[in-house]
């Protein structure tokens, strides 16, 4: 009997060895910046909520839309977290990048300027600061110099890196205006910068966030889409319902600090979609825009640029 039993244990121990281990899918994300836009994503995965599904997410942090797409396009990153408009660039020039589901539906930007730079009619000869050529804010300052009829050639658009790095060339005078969001926003109007605009005005409706991927990995790797989402999910449901602990997570994250944490939750957490629904109205007039400015050369179009299939299964 114990000879038995012993034959029994070693064969379950071999099976055990021989057998392939059951191992957490691995997907890289790229996020474009470092804000409270992705606070769900940071939620999720601060929560557990990717592993409960299974999965082993690595979040990569860039400096810019632009570098994060060239990732995507190179293998280096499976999807990304990116503003919309940075995606368009991609697809026009041939790669298969989809948008496939809304993080942030929000305009969070506004330029600050010099305070001598009182109104855009002064524009013409200044220092605009974007982060990279192609990003979201080149696109957003190129369409404010256009809404006020100023031809971009008139001005110097000089590529210095992320908000904090645009406000520090501001305050340095090394710039005359930059687009800037929270919390830097309100730092500006605290140190006396000069609010020339809120983009709300020309946008009032924004895609501002989104995930994309290339269509061939969507489709080979459906279900470990669909298992990302669910677990996103429970974090934009988990980030809506305490405020608390989202607050703490800005921190950890986003190295927000304290005083501005709160304020930062409460002007994001109603543009986070828990059904992924992408504002997709200005999308067609942004396509419009970069294909007349020729920055494409090739117009795409809504459907082109979106997949609404994780949305319409999951979104419900």
């Amino acid at each position: 009997m114990m000879k038995r039993i012993g034959l029994v244990m070693v064969l379950a121990l071999l099976l055990a060895l021989t057998l392939p281990q059951r191992s957490s899918a691995k997907i890289i994300v790229g996020l474009s910046s470092v804000n409270v836009a992705f606070l769900p994503v940071y939620v999720t995965e601060a929560k557990g909520f990717f592993k409960d599904e299974g999965l082993d997410v690595l979040l990569v942090l860039f400096n810019a839309g632009a570098t994060n797409l060239q990732a995507l396009i190179g293998g280096d990153i499976h999807m990304m977290g990116s503003a919309f408009v940075e995606t368009i660039g991609g697809r026009a020039a041939g790669v298969d990048i989809k948008n496939f589901w809304g993080v942030c539906n929000i305009m969070p930007f506004q330029l600050y300027s010099q305070a001598d730079f009182k109104s855009m009619k002064q524009a013409k000869g200044k220092r605009f600061a974007i982060s990279r050529f192609g990003s979201l804010t080149d696109f957003l300052t190129r369409a404010t110099l256009r809404h006020f009829g100023v031809d971009s050639k008139e001005v110097t658009i000089l590529q210095i890196g992320s908000t904090p790095a645009r406000f520090a060339a501001l305050s340095a005078k090394a710039v005359d205006a930059s687009i800037v969001w929270f919390p830097v926003t309100e730092i500006a109007k605290a140190q006396g910068y000069n609010k020339l605009l809120d983009l709300k005005e020309i946008f009032p409706e924004w895609p501002y966030e989104t995930f994309a991927a290339k269509e061939s990995y969507l489709n080979k790797e459906r279900d470990q889409v669909s298992k990302f989402l669910r677990a996103y999910q429970r974090g934009v449901k988990y980030t809506i319902e305490n405020k608390a602990e989202a607050v703490k997570i800005i921190g950890k994250y986003v190295k927000l600090d304290p005083a501005y944490a709160p304020a930062g939750y409460d002007e994001y957490r109603d543009s986070f979609p828990l059904n992924g629904q992408i504002a997709e109205k200005i999308i067609p007039v942004v396509i419009e825009e970069e294909f007349q400015a020729g920055r494409i050369k090739k117009k795409v179009t809504l459907e082109d640029m979106v997949d609404r299939s994780f949305i319409k299964a999951l979104g419900k």
